[in-house]
């Protein structure tokens, strides 16, 4: 039970160290687009500097929204595997993928129809934005497949 919190965690973690590495990645595009000059330290100081930013400033941290999407996807996929039988990191990789995505989708309607994440404002951001929830989804289904055998 304390390793899947423990597994749970790092998930949310990864999740969230990736949506903030495309959000400082999109940024750093758009700035090599209107030709400013960002080199490697430029862009490895400010991905630093926004995972402090997005989880310790402002009225909700990024983690905790993560947090609550996986929760609520990850108990949806479980309630589920209770019918269906189907592998249990293809189970969380989807559940992982949809809580992202949901994520994307719902916060512009919490912020007055501004999508607060620079990195999924278009389908490519959003798409990508997906992969990582998946990423993070295969990664705990795989741990709690790994504690049956």
């Amino acid at each position: 039970m304390t390793i899947n919190i423990v597994n749970l965690i790092v998930s949310i973690l990864i999740a969230t160290c990736l949506v903030i590495l495309q959000e400082t990645m999109s940024n750093m595009f758009w700035l090599i687009s209107v030709d400013m000059p960002v080199s490697i330290s430029n862009f490895i100081s400010t991905y630093f500097a926004n995972i402090l930013a997005m989880n310790f400033s402002g009225a909700i941290p990024l983690v905790a929204l993560v947090a609550v999407a996986f929760l609520i996807a990850f108990l949806v996929a479980k309630i589920l595997l209770n019918w269906l039988d189907v592998p249990k990191t293809y189970a969380y990789g989807v559940a992982g993928a949809l809580a992202i995505l949901s994520l994307v989708l719902l916060m512009p309607l919490a912020f007055y129809n501004l999508d607060i994440l620079a990195g999924g404002r278009s389908v490519l951001g959003k798409s990508i934005l997906t992969a990582f929830g998946l990423i993070s989804g295969i990664y705990f289904g795989r741990t709690l497949e790994k504690r049956i055998i």
